[in-house]
C-alpha cells in the first residue's frame, strides 16, 4: 500500500467556531471548500484537516473524544503564547524523559491537539 495523501475528517458540533479556530487562528490554509458545510485546510505537504458540520452529516459530532491531533512545529513557544492570548485552553510547555518539549491545546469540540518541537528553533516566527 502507498498512501499518496491524508485528510483527518473532524465532525463539529460547533463547525464555525472550529472553523475559525483552526483556519483563522492557527492560519491553515483552505485546500477545497464544500458550500458551508464542509472545508479542507493544509497541515503540510498532502498531509489535511477537513472540518463537516456535524448538523448537515451522517456522522455525529465526539466532542473530542479518543482523538489526539499530533503536530510537530518548529517555534512551539510563540505559539503557545498566541494560544494562550488568545484565549485557548492549553496546558503549560513540557519535556522530559524521551519527549520533547510539548503542550496540549483544545480546539472547540474539545478535540486534544499536542504540539511538539524538535528543539532549538523557539526563535522562529508563526
Amino acid at each position: 500500500m502507498q498512501i499518496t495523501a491524508n485528510s483527518t475528517i473532524l465532525y463539529c458540533a460547533h463547525y464555525q467556531d472550529s472553523l475559525r479556530f483552526y483556519h483563522e487562528l492557527l492560519e491553515l490554509p483552505v485546500s477545497f471548500k464544500k458550500d458551508d458545510w464542509f472545508i479542507e485546510l493544509r497541515i503540510s505537504g498532502f498531509a489535511h484537516l477537513s472540518l463537516a458540520d456535524a448538523a448537515r452529516c451522517t456522522i455525529a459530532p465526539s466532542g473530542g473524544a479518543g482523538l489526539t491531533l499530533s503536530w510537530c512545529v518548529a517555534a512551539l513557544e510563540p505559539l503557545h503564547h498566541k494560544l494562550a492570548s488568545a484565549g485557548v485552553r492549553i496546558t503549560s510547555i513540557t519535556s522530559g524523559g524521551w519527549r520533547l518539549p510539548y503542550f496540549y491545546a483544545y480546539d472547540p469540540e474539545g478535540t486534544r491537539i499536542e504540539f511538539w518541537s524538535m528543539g532549538g528553533n523557539e526563535d522562529q516566527s508563526l
